[in-house]
């Protein structure tokens, strides 16, 4: 229980998840992989696994909405949001907390 509220809501897990030179910043930058690729990458390092398709295809979608209809430069800003946002669900999953 502890480990599950130091997930959601240490300010140093926010801080690492927001870093320039973090994993979301460093998806989101990605230009030479697709989001299908850059999900997958994402969910092998929280479960060791490959996303479902279903989970592949919210994924996507929460990306893709979270970007719709912005600025190149807000439209960065937000595909690092949105890579943050799926990094902070996958580790605050029962799967994460119970299987890693």
């Amino acid at each position: 229980m502890a480990q599950t509220l130091h997930l959601i809501n240490a300010k140093d897990i926010q801080e690492k998840l927001a870093a320039d030179a973090g994993r979301a910043a460093q998806l989101a930058a990605d230009t030479a992989r697709a989001d299908d690729a850059k999900v997958e990458d994402v969910y092998l390092r929280a479960f060791s696994r490959k996303p479902t398709a279903e989970e592949l295809a919210a994924a996507k979608a929460y990306v893709d909405k979270k970007v719709s209809g912005k600025a190149d430069k807000d439209a960065k800003a937000s595909r690092k949001a949105a890579y943050e946002d799926l990094i902070w669900v996958l580790i605050n999953t029962k799967e994460f907390s119970f299987n890693h």
